[in-house]
């Protein structure tokens, strides 16, 4: 390239510049003329036998040289000129002719060379566009990824998905899409082994261009395992801008890992999205065969919304008679896909990788454990906690908070690698109806070969004795079964059988006999009675789940199962915990939920049970105030407590040592909401009382003081929480809820003196509030101010959430200095405050102490910001006069949604400068201020922005 680079230097400058050299012109004008002649032949000839190169190069696709062309045109330009001037010999004779001998000089160079070999075609030339038409989950993916790529301060951009969504494709469509953007774009199917050898080769030449400043796309496509960029020779980070990376993976977590700035997610196709995907490969027969088409929408559905299963089920089919059709769905509703066409199950080997790359053998039995479940359901943690717990999939398990643990440790990477789904359902997981088809496909061909008929209305279950042996599980969960098979069943590999959810009312005695390696028992949701005798053969039972059998009374024969670990007894019909159950040494979870015949736990059984972890009594009839919670003091493993009771009575022996109990969940009375329907992962230490009196409560004061969210309700002789219920300050509160307590008059109240001695001049001890992050004050009819002690002591830098409804004494809510520490706020609501004028007051009113004084010039120059602040409701508040009575500029950069409904006397937001850059406030088509719109409101409403 650069030879031709200089000849065509050479060219430009001697054509069009003055020529050099000149022939010296002899005298013997003759001489000269056959010169002449001799000369444009040879140069002729020359430009022929070039011509012809480029002739043999073009045929080829190679690429001419730089100046080639050029020369071509200039050499011929000279032999027509020199033809012309020998036409006329006499004139040529009287007259000189200057022929340009350069241009023969740089003719030698083309006629051994005239092009270089082309470049082998890249995908971006020979690759297809897709019609993207109709298919807007791809199309609006596809904006966001180029947008991404189009941000000068995103180097590296991630896409991720689940295997056969199109993450590929899409990588290949934004190319095609930026091709003309960047200098060179070099694209690399990374896949399970990574070559680094290729990959390095791959990209030496766009790692030059890269370093000499060229803008460059480099697509890693298909990447398993975390990749180092220095490692494959590509030039990165603040060095190297000008270079753009596009990663494509199963694996959000790998590309987080690889340092993406923007991870994209690539979802699965919507219903009718996936049937026009399948429409357009199989063709116009689905329009004109009525018959034909309800199957096909039967396939697309099996088919999951994966843009590649789709084409590959469509491609097999396209051609296919209806019948086969038919027989395929079959098949595919059926979850055989050993038994599909080669052409089909290539699909499913594509979900496969991604459970062979698991690195984690937790993760895959989880995700196997799955499969077990409801199809198209949700899996709950819980489950997955409690069978895996059974079957010992967790090696050196500490606890079973750390079975937990590991179990939302497996499920996020499952999620990360789109084996599993998020679901709306809290802690929950869905799989995929494809994924799940995966799974059985894994599990029939693995150490362990799983029967699992899910929901197929089987009213029987007879196995047959050629296949049964061989079964390790069997999930029949959710059928109508009423009767099981009278004979001995011969299973000697089963581990875990699941017949949750039929109408089994009696099991044989026989029943269980030859199945005795069998670690986890699920026969909850059903109408069992009574136990069979066979149940005790199976000694080596770790998890047993009889809930929701009201039928059942007496459990003394589970005294036999020594190596019980977890026992889920909820919504049965026993009266008593017998002595039997202590005999279960190895139980680390006793479940008791909503017995509401259980009365009696008979004494010392509890104390006996020495690995006991966990204790759940929820809703049981009685007061049960035997079970002497002392007991559990005295077992070393005992960490979690859930405890729902109508009245104190558990407590009237104190508390002993629950106060180190790493989570429990206690409520004691009755109140509109359960405390147990709260799910959040970092508030463990949760306690509602509702209906007594303080009195009662103190049996329970250490319990109080260790508790993370506090629920009190229908409380009448309390006027504070401090110093009422707490020492000092709320330690380790987090979250507070207050309702109908009507002598409440502060959070905190304390006389100066109090305060002083309880903090002292000098010592340094927690704030007020410096936990908490969710404030709930409902009809608290005496409450005037949130505390009452100097500000100095009061922290709210962690609360996110403020809601006070129906509290008609209450004046102001925070003064200024307080509020700028409001850095975490999220969302405030105020209802039904009759008396209350401001929600953020200057620092001198509405104070009970005199000894805070607002310093000229102080309050007015300082600027507050909310930076986390969203959401603003303020309701049926007559008296209030504004959000804020000072003058200090205050900004809500996040703030996206405030409403004003019926505040009467509200004429203004404030005084000073309101920035609130998320809102843009108009008035009769006008762009103004919220100071403008807020007189507007009168007795009506005015909402602006939105929280979607």
């Amino acid at each position: 390239m650069e030879v031709a680079n200089n000849l065509i230097g050479k060219v430009v400058d001697l054509v069009f510049g003055l020529v050099k050299q000149e022939i010296d012109y002899v005298r013997n004008c003759t001489e000269n003329i056959n010169k002449l002649r001799n000369e444009a032949q040879k140069l002729n000839d020359m430009k022929g036998m070039v011509q012809q190169r480029i002739h043999l190069a073009k045929d080829k696709g190679d690429r001419l040289l730089d100046g080639v062309q050029n020369w071509i045109e200039k050499a011929e330009a000279e032999v027509s000129k020199a033809g012309k001037f020998l036409e006329g010999e006499a004139n040529a004779k009287k007259t000189c002719f200057n022929l340009r001998l350069c241009i023969h000089e740089d003719g030698k160079t083309y006629e051994s060379c005239v092009s270089l070999p082309a470049p082998t075609p890249s995908f971006v030339d020979l690759y297809e566009r897709k019609n993207l038409d109709d298919i807007n989950t791809h199309k609006f993916i596809l904006d966001e990824i180029i947008e991404a790529l189009s941000d000068e301060s995103i180097q590296i951009v991630g896409i991720y998905g689940l295997g056969g969504v199109g993450k590929t494709t899409l990588a290949k469509e934004v190319v095609a899409e930026v091709k003309n953007l960047f200098a060179d774009i070099v694209f690399i199917t990374v896949s399970q082994t990574v070559d680094t050898k290729r990959i390095d080769k791959d990209v030496e030449a766009a790692a030059k261009r890269i370093i000499n400043g060229d803008k460059v796309l480099i697509v890693l496509d298909d990447i398993w395992e975390e990749l180092l960029l220095s490692d494959v020779g590509i030039p990165c980070g603040n060095d190297h801008k000008n270079c753009k990376i596009l990663l494509t993976s199963r694996s959000k977590n790998l590309c987080e890992a690889m340092n993406v700035q923007r991870n994209i997610c690539v979802n699965t196709l919507k219903e009718d999205e996936a049937w026009i995907l399948f429409k357009r490969v199989v063709g116009e027969r689905l329009d004109k065969d009525t018959r034909l088409k309800k199957i096909a929408k039967a396939v697309v559905q099996e088919c999951g919304g994966l843009p590649l299963i789709i084409q590959v089920v469509g491609r097999a089919l396209r051609n296919k008679p209806t019948d086969l059709w038919e027989a395929t769905l079959d098949r595919l509703q059926n979850h055989a896909p050993l038994d599909i066409a080669p052409e089909i199950r290539k699909a499913f080997t594509q979900l496969k990788l991604s459970y062979d790359y698991l690195e984690s053998e937790e993760a895959k039995s989880c995700f196997l454990l799955c499969c077990m479940f409801k199809q198209a359901g949700s899996v709950y943690l819980t489950d997955l906690v409690s069978y895996g717990v059974g079957l010992a999939i967790f090696s050196d398990l500490i606890s079973l908070q750390d079975a937990r643990n590991r179990v939302q440790i497996a499920v996020d990477t499952l999620k990360s690698s789109f084996l599993l789904l998020p679901s709306e359902i809290i802690q929950c997981v869905q799989m995929h109806d494809v994924v799940r088809d995966v799974a059985l496909l894994i599990a029939s061909k693995g150490k362990d070969k799983f029967f699992v008929a899910v929901g197929k209305g089987l009213t029987e279950w007879k196995p047959r004795k050629n296949t049964s042996e061989s079964y390790t599980k069997i999930s029949l969960l959710f059928n109508k079964i009423r009767e099981l098979p009278d004979d001995e069943l011969h299973f000697p590999l089963l581990d875990t059988l699941n017949l949750r959810g039929n109408e089994v009312s009696v099991i044989p005695d026989k029943f269980f006999g030859g199945m005795r390696e069998v670690k986890v028992l699920d026969l909850s949701l059903n109408q069992i009675s009574f136990l069979p005798q066979s149940l005790k053969l199976l000694t080596k039972l770790r998890m047993l789940d009889l809930s929701y059998n009201n039928g059942l009374h007496d459990i003394s024969m589970l005294g036999e199962l020594k190596d019980l670990e977890i026992l889920m007894l909820g919504f049965t019909g026993i009266e008593i915990i017998p002595e039997e159950i202590g005999q279960l040494t190895s139980l680390r979870l006793l479940h008791l939920e909503s017995c509401e015949d259980l009365s009696h736990i008979t004494p010392g059984v509890l104390s006996r049970l020495t690995s006991l972890e966990e204790l759940h009594i929820l809703d049981c009839a009685g007061d049960l105030a035997q079970l002497g919670l002392v007991e559990l003091s005295t077992l070393k493993s005992f960490k979690i407590l859930y405890l729902f009771a109508s009245n104190p009575g558990f407590f009237s022996q104190g508390t002993a040592n629950l106060e180190t109990l790493t989570d429990f969940y206690i409520q004691i009375g009755y109140i509109s909401e359960s405390i147990f329907d709260i799910h959040n992962s970092h508030i463990q230490r949760i306690l509602s009382i509702a209906g007594n009196e303080i009195a009662c409560m103190r049996p329970m004061k250490k319990l109080i003081q260790t508790s993370e969210h506090i629920v009190l309700d229908t409380i009448e002789d309390i006027e504070s929480i401090l110093p009422c219920l707490y020492q000092e300050s709320f330690n380790d509160l987090k979250s507070i809820k207050l309702s109908n307590c009507p002598n409440v008059s502060h959070l905190v109240k304390t006389r100066d003196g109090e305060a002083m001695q309880n903090f002292g001049e000098g010592e340094t001890k927690e704030k007020f509030f410096a936990q908490m992050e969710e404030i709930i004050l409902v009809c608290l009819k005496g409450l005037e101010l949130l505390w009452d002690c100097p500000h100095q002591y009061i922290s709210f830098g962690s609360l996110q959430t403020i809601k006070i409804i129906d509290c008609p004494s209450l004046v102001s809510l925070f003064p200024v200095d307080v509020a700028q520490g409001l850095v975490n706020l999220s969302d405030i609501e105020i209802q039904d405050c009759d008396n209350l004028e401001v929600v953020i007051s200057a620092n001198d009113e509405h104070t009970t102490y005199g000894e805070i004084e607002q310093t000229e010039g102080t309050e007015t120059d300082a600027e507050t910001v909310f930076p986390w602040l969203t959401s603003v409701t303020l309701s049926r508040l007559s008296r209030l006069e504004s959000f804020y009575s000072g003058h200090s500029a205050i900004k809500y950069p996040s703030l996206k949604f405030i409403k004003v409904k019926r505040c009467l006397s509200m004429m203004r937001w404030g005084h000073g400068v309101h920035d609130i850059p998320n809102i843009k406030f108009h008035d009769q088509g006008r762009d103004c201020s919220i100071n403008d719109i807020i007189p507007n409101q009168a007795s009506g409403e005015i909402e602006f922005g939105s929280l979607k």
